[in-house]
């Protein structure tokens, strides 16, 4: 009776803890989920994978005798997490060497193994168990000595690993020497791109916070700009805004979605109206909160019990702006230009606004009567 070969030993070991590696992988990749979401780190994407036994056996045949058994193999399972920008690979490696044991050994940067005048791809693979504590819970029985991969590249990065797999572009000497600059010079071009995203975010985020201090300090109103950045801080912080937004769904029975953003088409009304400043739309709140209110309450009261945007007050206001402001043959042109509501209907729709004007005005005109 012939005894089994090395691998005929591995993939049957292989064969009988498929399940428990992917129980790991799995596992891994909703801790690590969990860490970035808590810490605060936004990612492309996130995936684990299982070795299928076509890939092991080939990879076992073409090691040679390198691999007596399968914990020899590292990347039986395997997580991978892609990132948005190339600092954030750092940020989620530091979770990983905090959360796990790292088998420094059969780890690699890739970032730190090119010479400093070659492109190439860069990756963080490192290869990881169950720490002590995760691997005594019940959930994680029979895991704490399986290893998996846990590779970590940012988008760009994947990009380039991708478009080389394609490619089938594995080595220096397996093509010529003016296509191997032109992977140089790709590579390079996405090493910069990946450090000038990081560059734009950080602008972004220093231009966030100056805006966010001017509004709460009330500074310069009128020459703050209305943007992405300055709207999404004034409906998160300034005080007349949430007050309006409060006062709409209290009244008319909806809920704002307070995890919603801006649209981009409220800032198209604005802009048509002549709302470009953060100083124009608290000067608005002043005059016309009232008549905004009012016009919210009546046109959603129909539709209650629903979730509305957390631009819904600005929108009210803009429809306050619009008829006070604007000639009623230009409220016509207001909701065409801006695809507001549905065309065939608009007509209806202008009435309704001047009925409720001429309400609101009536009703503001008699409180001044019995003061």
């Amino acid at each position: 009776m012939s005894t089994l070969s090395a691998k005929d030993n591995i993939m049957n070991e292989y064969t009988q803890k498929k399940g428990l590696y992917e129980h790991l992988s799995a596992s891994v990749l909703q801790i690590t989920e969990g860490l970035m979401k808590k810490e605060g780190i936004k990612y492309a994407s996130a995936m684990f994978r299982i070795k299928d036994s076509g890939s092991l056996s080939e990879k076992i045949h073409r090691k040679g005798d390198k691999y007596k058994a399968l914990p020899d193999i590292t990347d039986i399972g395997g997580v991978r997490i892609i990132t948005y920008y190339a600092d954030d690979v750092d940020r989620v490696a530091e979770l990983i060497e905090r959360e796990f044991n790292v088998d420094k050994e059969n780890s690699i940067d890739k970032r730190k193994t090119l010479e400093p005048n070659v492109f190439g791809y860069l990756s963080l693979h490192y290869v990881i168990c169950l720490d002590d504590r995760r691997a005594a819970l019940p959930e994680y029985e029979n895991l704490g000595s399986l290893k998996i991969e846990v590779q970590i590249r940012s988008i760009l990065q994947h990009s380039w690993a991708e478009m080389e797999h394609d490619l089938g572009y594995k080595s220096n000497i397996e093509v010529p020497k003016e296509i191997v600059r032109d992977f140089s010079r790709l590579a390079g071009l996405l090493e910069i791109a990946d450090k000038e995203f990081q560059e734009i975010r950080q602008k972004i985020s220093n231009y966030e916070k100056e805006v966010s201090e001017k509004i709460q300090k009330e500074e310069q109103d009128e020459e703050i700009k209305l943007d992405a950045v300055s709207l999404q801080v004034l409906f998160e912080t300034d005080k007349d805004v949430l007050s309006l937004n409060q006062a709409i769904e209290d009244g008319t029975g909806n809920k704002i979605d307070a995890n919603g953003t801006y649209t981009q088409e409220i800032l198209n009304y604005c802009q048509w109206l002549g709302i470009t400043t953060v100083g124009d739309i608290k000067l608005l709140l002043q005059q016309e909160a009232d008549l905004a209110l009012y016009l919210a309450k009546e046109i959603l009261k129909e539709n209650s019990d629903g979730i509305i945007s957390k631009t819904i007050g600005l929108f009210y206001l803009c429809y306050a702006k619009l008829l006070t402001e604007y000639p009623e043959d230009r409220w016509m042109a207001y909701l065409i230009e801006n695809n507001i509501g549905i065309p065939e209907e608009n007509w209806d729709f202008v009435e309704i606004l001047s009925e409720l004007y001429k309400n609101f005005e009536t009703k503001k005109n008699n409180k001044k009567d019995d003061c």
